[in-house]
């Protein structure tokens, strides 16, 4: 017998360093990265420069997003556990956040599901 949860979408709750927690499909993950220090608007990732969302200068560690308008991007990342977690619908909530982006409630854990198209024109330019 087939349940909702094995229905949901695999997704990955990422801590960030702002506080908030984002869930994304996990197919929008492509690596997990340790950083040394976080100083200026890009980080380093196999070799070539990629943009950084926001400042994070106590952040350790980064999220490599695939992107749209850009390849792939870094998503400054607290020192909390990434999360596997498959996203169901009956996770949504009514609730916007004050940007407008929409909640799920997973784990007891209050989660945004960002617009990542509108993230990436947040993005610094790099090159």
């Amino acid at each position: 017998m087939e349940t909702q949860a094995d229905n949901g979408v695999p997704s990955v709750l990422l801590p960030r360093a702002d506080g908030t927690t984002w869930v994304l499909p996990l197919n929008c993950l492509a690596e997990v990265i340790a950083v040394p220090e976080l100083s200026s608007q890009t980080v380093v990732w196999r070799g070539e420069p990629i943009p950084v969302l926001g400042p994070a200068q106590s952040a350790r560690a980064c999220a490599v997003l695939r992107g749209q308008d850009v390849r792939y991007w870094a998503l400054p990342l607290a020192p909390l556990p990434l999360v596997y977690r498959r996203l169901t619908a009956d996770q949504l909530t009514d609730e916007l956040t004050e940007d407008a982006v929409l909640v799920a409630v997973i784990d007891e854990r209050r989660c945004q599901v960002p617009d990542l198209l509108a993230a990436e024109s947040d993005l610094p330019r790099v090159g």
